[in-house]
């Protein structure tokens, strides 16, 4: 069976420092898995709808246990090609206070060389969304072109466009990714997601509200911005709503922004009113914040209802 969404972009090995100290000092790690879309896509699956990956990974440990995190999660590894040539990417978090510290080992990984010829060989029949990322696109310029071939052929076999912007300062400058940014939103995208970090780079002033409503003019069709701890705003063009976050005790915050936009892309697939749809997205973001990992505490769509209808053992 075809998967209703493709997700395409970079999956990297987690390790994250047991103590929560800093990774100047030395310390042990638990292992992880993480990688914005792969988040995403593994999310979608576990909120009850059909999913696929789009990258490389290495001929290594990681590459397999991606592999086997996948499938045995329900998402389809069709269009994941073993480079025997390279590793499969990593990043090492810690934490400085309240605030994440990560390190990368990326360069030259094996999804970094995803290109315009793998793009043309991706089946898009009967897929309804793709959804990819700045991140997706920054680690490379082989993987920027080949994300536009990825998006005209998605367009071209009438499958939405999803696009999170999920700006990386290290990855490109933010006048590059700007111009990029405002490339897809007026040109193709159909379903816009982004923080108001990334309300700053796009050089966006006034409130959330003001801010999403200035993006649908630009041509797409839902705009969902990230307010952490305050929220967020979905708007359409019929209406915008804005939501207060979920009050969970906290764990860890990484992959509560790809969470939203599964949840998000999940209720556009159920044709969900968008107050409904902000509400369950908010509710699924903080559950994952509940458990360390980006995806240890992703829900199922019976733990998000359960949650939104306050099930004392869930909430």
């Amino acid at each position: 069976m075809k998967p209703e969404v493709l997700s395409f972009g970079e999956p990297l090995a987690a390790f994250y420092s047991k103590d929560r100290r800093s990774l100047s000092k030395a310390g042990e790690f638990d292992m992880t898995w993480g990688g914005d879309t792969s988040n995403v896509a593994l999310g979608i699956s576990k909120l009850g709808h059909t999913s696929g990956y789009i990258t490389k990974v290495g001929s290594d440990a990681f590459g397999e246990g991606f592999l086997n995190l996948w499938k045995s999660n329900g998402v389809d590894t069709s269009n994941v090609i073993i480079d025997c040539d390279r590793l499969t990417g990593m990043y090492f978090a810690s934490f400085t206070g309240e605030r994440h510290e990560f390190i990368y080992r990326r360069k030259d990984a094996a999804a970094s060389t995803y290109s315009v010829d793998d793009a043309r060989k991706v089946d898009f029949e009967g897929i309804r969304i793709l959804h990819l990322s700045g991140v997706s696109q920054a680690i490379s310029r082989q993987c920027l072109e080949a994300s536009f071939v990825l998006m005209d052929r998605a367009r071209e076999n009438g499958a939405v466009i999803s696009f999170d912007l999920n700006y990386r300062s290290k990855l490109w400058s933010s006048n590059l990714a700007k111009s990029i940014y405002f490339s897809i939103i007026s040109n193709y995208a159909d379903i816009v997601s982004l923080n108001d970090d990334e309300q700053e780079v796009l050089g966006m002033k006034g409130n959330p509200e003001d801010a999403a409503g200035s993006l649908l003019e630009l041509g797409p069709k839902i705009v969902a911005l990230r307010c952490g701890v305050k929220g967020a705003v979905i708007a359409t063009r019929k209406k915008s709503v804005k939501g207060k976050a979920k009050k969970v005790e906290v764990a860890d915050t990484v992959g509560a922004g790809d969470t939203f936009t599964a949840s998000l892309l999940c209720c556009y697939l159920e044709d969900r009113d968008v107050e409904d749809a902000l509400q369950f997205a908010l509710s699924a973001a903080a559950l994952t914040c509940t458990k360390t990992g980006s995806t240890e505490g992703q829900p199922s769509k019976k733990q998000v209802l359960d949650f939104l209808g306050g099930n004392p053992v869930t909430q």
